[in-house]
């Protein structure tokens, strides 16, 4: 009994010795360029729009600006969408309320998105967040206020934004933000050995059953390499290491979806979620109208027109939400151009 008691202590110490040296200690930066300027916004997004043409960007994934008005709206939206997404994502529900509201709004396309999976392997995360925060800064010439709106990944971008930014965030709308996965075995690529581990074991692509019928599949990366996600895992240890979340004094809605322990949200962590809202809540000066709201049916994807979710419920709670906190109201028989 004490031979094998010594030798489960010994493997112990043996397997612990090497999880401490492989795991990624060192934490990848990002520093805004702040170089790259432009004239306004309109030439920033003709600037975006050209890039998106050289990449052979499929159709309906560049990005997007609907005007309601030449002149600034009374708020603006820009929206951010998730890992392997697209604007699809959330034009949905997010177009309804911006017509509510009479809004200019921007949906942004993050690099390696829209194009090819090995553009989505390729693309660092600090891309994501140089494209992103260029976004917030040109699009407040759309409009007097800000609500700022991320799914996913694109949650997680937008939170660090708001905090990094609290001048150019009027209002932070957050649906299922991805703060960690719903599957742990994907922080295995925390660990220097974690990506070819998983290629050995899983393949280099993860593919997906499609249906030809389904049209969804045109707007999100149906087949991803697993190393991609390597990207995602290091913008969450950085928004991670910078620690955003106590800071935000800009007020936030968070939506999530999850009905019991066997119907939530399995692709984000539902767990990480309430986290980073208790974070928020018990940072330096929490609004008093940051709310959370349970979404029982539902999906990860709670925007968008391919996926079933309860849609009237968190279209009027977004639009509740932003005349609370911005004073926008409707503006009826308001008229748009996309562009």
């Amino acid at each position: 009994m004490k031979l094998i008691l010594k030798w489960v202590v010994a493997l112990t110490l043996i397997l612990t010795s090497f999880l401490i040296s492989t795991y990624r200690w060192s934490v990848d930066e990002y520093n805004y360029d702040s170089s790259r300027k432009f004239d306004n916004f309109e030439s920033f997004y003709q600037n975006e729009l050209e890039i998106s043409k050289k990449e052979n960007t499929r159709e309906d994934n560049e990005e997007k600006l609907i005007r309601y008005s030449e002149d600034k709206t009374d708020i603006t939206i820009v929206y951010i969408h998730g890992f392997g997404a697209s604007r699809r994502e959330g034009e949905e529900v997010t177009n309804q309320v911006a017509e509510y509201f009479g809004a200019n709004t921007y949906y942004l396309r993050l690099p390696g998105h829209g194009t090819n999976i090995e553009d989505h392997l390729n693309t660092d995360f600090q891309k994501y967040l140089q494209d992103a925060e260029d976004s917030l800064i040109y699009a407040k010439e759309l409009g007097h206020k800000t609500v700022l709106v991320g799914t996913s990944m694109g949650g997680n971008i937008a939170t660090y934004l708001t905090a990094k930014h609290p001048e150019l965030v009027d209002c932070l709308i957050l649906a299922s933000p991805f703060y960690n996965f719903g599957d742990p075995t994907a922080n295995l690529f925390n660990f220097y050995w974690g990506k070819g581990f998983i290629n050995l074991v899983m393949g280099d692509i993860r593919y997906s059953k499609k249906d030809p019928k389904d049209e969804s599949s045109k707007y999100w990366y149906m087949d991803q390499y697993y190393g991609a996600l390597q990207n995602i895992t290091n913008l969450k240890r950085f928004v991670e290491k910078e620690n955003p979340f106590p800071k935000i004094k800009t007020p936030v809605l968070m939506m999530y979806y999850y009905k019991s322990e066997r119907e939530q949200d399995f692709v984000a962590s539902v767990k990480a979620m309430l986290d980073v809202f208790n974070a928020i809540q018990n940072g330096e000066s929490p609004n008093p109208n940051n709310k959370l709201l349970r979404i029982e049916d539902g999906a990860h994807v709670l925007l968008s027109k391919y996926v079933k979710s309860n849609k009237p419920l968190i279209q009027s709670e977004m639009i509740q939400f932003i005349k609370t906190t911005t004073g926008a109201e409707e503006k009826k028989n308001s008229k748009k151009t996309k562009r």
